[in-house]
């Protein structure tokens, strides 16, 4: 399905379309990021899972912890549909957008109904219930954005990130779940760590990044635009710290990942999104050279629109050899292999 744009939407999509960032990865940003996912390969999970009653028949709803590199105790959702009690099912490796939490397992119910298992965790410091048993500094700022930002190892991303490479695991390492049909997904912060993960750790099947965050960070800094302006004011504040800011954030720009990544992606783009400019969605999304589509809203600002939400599930289902369509016929569509 496409809208009809008009001459102007048009020739900026096309614009948008053409544009090449330089990449700002440092010269060990691959063997920086090789050795940090030796090291969640290795960890010691620690799930701890227990069945939490729920008001709806057949789906069994676990409620969950895993251990962060750091020792950090992380909780997570695992839903597992009605087909799970058959046999493995494919599943969606959930992040959630900055600020928010794993949420109540209602929230994922459109998945459930689709047939896959959910995994969903808390980025640790935000609105959930996970903690950090690494201190955390805002160094005054606001946001979580700036937390450790002067040091990569122990900078706020590398621990999200890296919780979020070990929840891909656990939905990977759960009986139930058929680990060669995972995706992963998310929208602004969720999105563009949908996109990081996928390009960390190739055996993701297909992933979907809605107006996916933490792409192109110059220009988010010098647009002031949501957790770029509050690196901003970081920077008023310690004007001597800019280039050492940089640095950290270069190991932390999705546009620096995309073109690692293998599976099928689809994302979307509001064109009206005061929070991610458009172009830095597309910084990132240009990189991309697996199978790749492009879902755009003319008029859509930083949200997921309820005709996005369906459309990931139709790409998804097919792309996972998932049911069938009404009309009774297969779906057509494969995964990729894993490297």
């Amino acid at each position: 399905m496409h809208f009809q744009m008009s001459p102007l939407i048009r020739k900026r999509v096309q614009a948008l379309a053409k544009l090449k960032v330089p990449l700002t990865a440092a010269p060990d940003f691959n063997d920086f990021w090789r050795k940090h996912c030796q090291k969640v390969n290795r960890h010691q999970l620690n799930a701890q899972s227990a069945a939490i009653p729920y008001p709806l028949e057949n789906i069994e709803i676990r409620d969950t912890t895993f251990a962060g590199l750091d020792g950090t105790i992380v909780k997570a959702w695992i839903i597992l549909p009605p087909a799970a009690r058959d046999g493995k099912v494919p599943a969606m490796v959930w992040y959630h957008g900055g600020g928010g939490s794993r949420f109540r397992p209602y929230e994922h119910l459109r998945w459930v109904a689709a047939g896959f298992a959910v995994v969903a965790m808390d980025f640790r410091q935000q609105g959930g219930e996970t903690g950090s048993a690494t201190s955390l500094t805002r160094c005054g700022a606001q946001s979580f954005i700036v937390m450790n930002i002067e040091t990569r190892d122990s900078y706020f991303l590398y621990h999200a990130w890296t919780d979020a490479l070990l929840c891909l695991r656990l939905a990977m390492s759960t009986p139930e779940i058929d680990a060669r049909r995972v995706a992963v997904g998310g929208s602004s912060q969720g999105g563009g760590t949908a996109l990081a993960i996928a390009a960390l750790d190739h055996r993701v099947a297909a992933c979907v990044a809605d107006v996916p965050s933490y792409c192109w960070w110059d220009k988010r800094i010098v647009t002031q635009t949501a957790s770029g302006g509050e690196l901003a004011a970081y920077l008023r504040r310690y004007p001597h710290k800019l280039e050492q800011v940089y640095r950290t954030m270069s190991y932390f720009d999705v546009m620096n990942f995309t073109g690692r990544i293998r599976c099928p992606v689809m994302v979307s783009c509001g064109l009206n999104d005061e929070a991610v400019p458009p172009e830095c969605i597309f910084a990132a999304y240009n990189r991309i050279t697996a199978e790749k589509s492009m879902n755009i809203y003319p008029f859509g600002r930083h949200n997921i629109e309820p005709w996005q939400a369906e459309r990931q599930l139709a790409w998804l289902r097919a792309r996972l050899h998932i049911g069938k369509p009404a009309g009774g016929r297969k779906l057509a569509g494969r995964a990729r292999g894993r490297g």
